[in-house]
């Protein structure tokens, strides 16, 4: 069996009315597909932590899986596109990479956060399609 697999993909975020705009305005955000190292680099192992009673039973186990966003913003994204604002004197600034996104004001973080959740859907559904 041969699997077709490309490189990276595209998706358009809701940020602030984006999807409203018509296409040469909208922004755009480019990714990397993930790959199994990606996974394991952005998300930890799952961790076992038991509760226990005064009396040393146990009464229940909590089973946690950290994520780190940052990871994922870095390891999946590309660039992005069409996404601007202006500082105080005119200057315009454009974000176009991680670290860009993650330097910008504050008004942004709707953004990084409708990115990571989308980079998040597609690292957990990663998987074939079972109809073949």
């Amino acid at each position: 069996m041969q699997l077709k697999i490309s490189k990276e993909g595209v998706f358009t975020p809701e940020f602030n009315g984006n999807k409203k705009l018509s296409a040469i305005d909208q922004i755009t955000v480019r990714y990397k597909t993930p790959t199994v190292a990606m996974k394991n680099r952005c998300r930890a192992k799952p961790q076992a932590k038991s509760i226990a009673s005064r009396d040393g039973k146990v009464e229940r186990l909590e089973i946690t899986i950290e994520k780190d966003d940052v990871a994922t913003l870095n390891e999946m994204l590309i660039s992005i596109s069409n996404c601007f604002y202006s500082e105080d004197g005119g200057k315009d600034r454009a974000i176009v990479s991680a670290q860009n996104l993650i330097d910008a004001p504050i008004e942004f973080e709707p953004l990084l956060k409708e990115i990571i959740v989308e980079f998040d859907r597609i690292l957990n559904d990663s998987g074939i399609d079972e109809k073949n």
